[in-house]
C-alpha cells in the first residue's frame, strides 16, 4: 500500500515578498515624515529676499525694500564761538541737554588765567579808588577848615585894622599914647601875618583837594579800564564754553581734545518724534520713486508693525523718507527697512 507523504510546497520568493513589503511601508512613512518636517521649517523660516545693491525686490507683489539709517528731521548744528584748540567735551552723544548748557570748552586753561589776572587788577583798582576817595574826603574837610580859619582871620584882621587906623589918627593928633599906638601896631602886624598864614593854608588845602580829585579821577578811569578787561576775559570764557542753543538730544559730536575746534562740534535734535530714513537705492529703484510717495518703515530691532512714511526728497541717488514715531525705543542711528510699492 503506498505511503502518503505531506509535502510543503514553497512559493517562489515568498520570504522576500514580506521584507519588501516592510521596506516599502518604511519608505512611505519616511517620505511622509520628511515632507511634514520640510513643510514645518518652511513655515517657520521663510527664505529671505536676496538684496542687490541695498534693495530687495519682491517680485510677487511689486514691492521694493531698501535699508538705511534713521536720523532726526530737525537738527541744530553747534559751532565753536572762537578759534582755538578743543580743551574738553562735557556731554556725550545720546545725552539730553538744555538751552544754555555747556557742551565743551575751548582753550579754557589760558583764558581762566587771564580772567584771574583781570579780576586781581580790578580788585587793586577798586582799592586805589577807595583810597583816592578817602583822600578827597580828607582834603575837603581840610579845605573847609582852612576856609573857616581864613574867614575868622579876616574878620579879626578887619577889627585890628580899624583899631590900628584909629590909634594912628590919635597918635598923630597927639591925643593917643605911644603905648596904645605900639600895641595897636603890633596887633595889626600879628593879624596880618595870621591872615597870610590862613591864605596859604587855604591855597594848600585847595591844591591838595584838586590833586586828590585828579587822583580819584585817574583811579576811576583805571578801574573802568580794568573792568573792561575783566568783562572781555569773562566774554572770552563764555565764548570758550560752547553752549547749547536749544533743548534737545545730542545726536552727533565731532572733534578731538587737543586739536583745533573746526566745523560743527555738535548736532542736537530738537524733535525726537519727527524722524527720517536716508536711503541709497540702486538707480533703477530711484527712477521709480517720486516725492510724496507712500512708504512703510520697518524697524528690524523691534517686533512692531510698520510705520507709515512719505518720500520727502530725492537728491541724486539719495532718497529721504520722513515719518513720525512716538516709540521711545526708536532712536537716531538705528537701521530701518523702508518698503515701497512700485509699478
Amino acid at each position: 500500500m503506498p505511503s502518503h507523504r505531506h509535502t510543503t510546497v514553497k512559493k517562489p520568493g515568498g520570504g522576500l515578498s514580506g521584507k519588501w513589503l516592510l521596506a516599502a511601508i518604511a519608505a512611505i512613512a519616511l517620505g511622509v515624515g520628511g515632507g511634514a518636517l520640510s513643510l514645518h521649517w518652511k513655515r517657520r523660516a521663510p527664505a529671505a529676499p536676496i538684496h542687490k545693491g541695498g534693495a530687495a525686490l519682491l517680485e510677487s507683489n511689486g514691492q521694493v525694500t531698501v535699508s538705511g539709517k534713521i536720523r532726526p528731521q530737525h537738527i541744530v548744528p553747534v559751532k565753536a564761538g572762537m578759534d582755538g584748540d578743543l580743551d574738553s567735551f562735557l556731554v556725550d552723544v545720546g545725552q539730553d541737554v538744555f538751552e544754555g548748557q555747556a557742551l565743551a570748552r575751548i582753550g579754557a586753561s589760558g583764558l581762566e588765567q587771564a580772567r584771574g589776572a583781570a579780576e586781581a587788577a580790578v580788585s587793586a583798582a577798586q582799592d586805589q579808588v577807595a583810597r583816592a576817595e578817602s583822600a578827597v574826603a580828607a582834603a575837603r574837610m581840610e579845605s573847609s577848615r582852612a576856609d573857616a580859619n581864613q574867614q575868622r582871620s579876616r574878620m579879626a584882621d578887619d577889627r585890628v585894622q580899624q583899631v590900628w587906623d584909629r590909634q594912628q589918627t590919635l597918635f598923630r593928633a597927639g591925643a593917643g599914647s605911644r603905648q596904645a599906638y605900639e600895641k595897636a601896631q603890633h596887633d595889626f602886624e600879628s593879624a596880618r601875618q595870621d591872615s597870610e598864614i590862613m591864605d596859604k593854608a587855604v591855597r594848600a588845602s585847595t591844591e591838595q583837594l584838586t590833586s586828590s580829585q585828579n587822583s580819584l579821577t585817574a583811579a576811576q578811569k583805571n578801574l573802568a579800564e580794568r573792568s573792561q578787561d575783566l568783562e572781555a576775559a569773562q566774554n572770552n570764557m563764555q565764548s570758550a564754553e560752547v553752549r547749547s542753543p536749544v533743548d534737545g538730544l545730542v545726536v552727533e559730536r565731532n572733534g578731538e581734545p587737543g586739536k583745533p575746534a573746526m566745523g560743527d562740534l555738535f548736532e542736537i535734535a530738537t524733535d525726537m518724534f519727527a524722524l527720517e530714513v536716508v536711503l541709497e537705492p540702486p538707480p533703477p529703484v530711484v527712477n521709480r520713486l517720486r516725492p510724496g510717495q507712500q512708504a512703510l518703515v520697518l524697524i528690524p530691532d523691534l517686533q512692531s508693525a510698520g510705520i507709515p512714511g512719505t518720500v520727502k526728497a530725492i537728491n541724486g541717488g539719495e532718497v529721504v523718507v520722513e515719518f513720525e514715531c512716538t516709540l521711545p525705543a526708536v532712536k537716531p542711528g538705528m537701521l530701518a527697512d523702508v518698503r515701497f510699492k512700485v509699478e
